[in-house]
């Protein structure tokens, strides 16, 4: 189960605060409300993953693929910073 709290920083940057497990189901979640923010628009979005506590490879693979001048990810646990670190170097 994955819960996302959307929190704007400013007309710039908004921060999406996740909190649970990141599947291949739940991924779908977060896909859907990055696409909101995400319309060419420059916006900045935050994915702060402090209350993640665990994230299948598929879906670090897909972080990974749309990690860049738009999307940041922050406040990774040790296991998370990791897997996505383990993608990153795959791909």
């Amino acid at each position: 189960m994955l819960r996302i709290t959307e929190n704007f920083e400013n007309s710039d940057v908004i921060r999406l605060r996740l909190d649970g497990t990141i599947t291949t189901d739940s991924y779908a979640e977060l896909d859907k409300a990055f696409s909101r923010y995400h319309q060419g628009k420059g916006q900045l979005i935050i994915l702060d993953m402090a209350g993640v506590t665990f994230m299948n490879d598929e879906s670090a693979g897909k972080l990974a693929r749309i990690k860049g001048e738009t999307l940041r990810i922050i406040n990774c646990s040790p296991f998370i910073a990791a897997v996505l670190d383990t993608v990153e170097r795959t791909d």
